[in-house]
């Protein structure tokens, strides 16, 4: 596989990275490769799975959002007091997701008309928000989620969980608009040349926001997930995991140069981080290892990715030489004809 290949298939890097680690440990421990450790998986990846698909939406764009985790919190303790106050699902679902939108079109307004560099607005939010859950919770867990929601989490359909099914139609969905609609093009072209792009015609700010407002939905999204698996949420909730979001996004092929991913490649890397993790109790090797492999694996991502496109970029550079020597010979040759 050359690299053009590479970079056109990075999310079945990803994938082959998955089946190379789950035969790995295999050999160690054949009950990490039971399908009901592999059901057990892909369950767990749910949650990650959607936000690194809003991260990577943010990252294409060529910015970062790293207040992921507290939006979940927020969104989902809004989402627990409706749902314990008896509030029908179906409107808590409409008004949780809303909020989300709220929440990163917030995140998106500070970055492209407030100036912001989102790494600093992201940062202050994730502060605010998680700030908010406080308040709201006075430091209190939200218990007593209607059973019937809680069934939702443990429903499966053909043995697979409800919850995988929805996620993966859900990234079927955001992956079907960035890839074939005009605005979901002009995502990767603002992330690719965002000056480039408004030449062209592209609204750039509003797709920036409208990045942010997709990974703010992503959040809301998983935080209902949340609510429907554990039945019970915090102000802690999701505390740290926007860094294994990003790095998700990242190990599935999505370039924090922008303009280069897919969500089907961040949800690829969600399934990698959770396998990995998942492996360490499987090797007897304490969770508190989770974060430093996490890293390692990110670091080993990134190393990666600068090696490819620093290669790539050098191989295009010898292109357009080679091709600007090649023509110079037929151009002179054509003077002398016409003379």
């Amino acid at each position: 596989m050359n690299l053009r290949s590479l970079l056109r298939h990075r999310e079945a890097v990803t994938v082959s990275g998955v089946v190379i680690l789950v035969l790995l440990v295999m050999l160690v421990q054949p009950a990490f490769a039971a399908p009901s450790n592999l059901l057990r998986i892909a369950n767990s990846t749910v949650i990650l799975a959607l936000l690194a698909a809003g991260s990577a939406v943010v990252i294409m764009t060529r910015n970062i959002d790293v207040s992921v985790g507290s939006m979940l919190a927020l969104t989902g303790i809004v989402g627990g007091l409706m749902l314990r106050d008896g509030v029908p699902a179906v409107l808590t679902v409409v008004v949780v997701l809303a909020l989300g939108a709220a929440l990163g079109v917030v995140n998106g307004l500070g970055v492209t008309y407030g100036h912001v560099p989102s790494i600093v607005m992201t940062l202050g939010t994730l502060g605010a928000y998680r700030g908010l859950s406080f308040l709201i919770t006075e430091g209190h867990s939200i218990e007593n989620v209607p059973a019937g929601y809680k069934a939702i989490g443990r429903a499966d359909i053909l043995g697979v969980p409800l919850l995988v099914w929805l996620v993966i139609v859900a990234l079927i969905g955001i992956g079907l608009f960035l890839g074939r609609t005009r605005l979901g093009r002009h995502v990767y072209a603002t992330g690719d040349n965002r000056d480039g792009a408004h030449l062209i015609g592209v609204r750039t700010n509003g797709v920036i926001i409208l990045a942010f407002a997709v990974s703010g939905v992503c959040a809301a999204a998983a935080a209902l997930v949340f609510l429907a698996q554990v039945g019970s949420i915090s102000n802690q909730a999701g505390q740290g995991i926007e860094m294994r979001a990003i790095a998700a996004a990242v190990i599935g092929g999505v370039a924090l140069s922008g303009g280069v991913g897919t969500v089907f490649g961040a949800a690829a890397g969600a399934v990698f981080i959770t396998a990995a993790v998942s492996s360490l109790s499987f090797l007897g090797i304490p969770g508190f290892w989770a974060d430093t492999v996490i890293g390692a694996i990110l670091l080993v991502a990134l190393f990666a990715d600068a090696r490819v496109r620093k290669a790539l970029d050098h191989r295009r550079v010898l292109d357009r030489y080679r091709a600007v020597h090649e023509a110079a010979p037929d151009a002179a040759e054509n003077r002398k004809v016409a003379q």
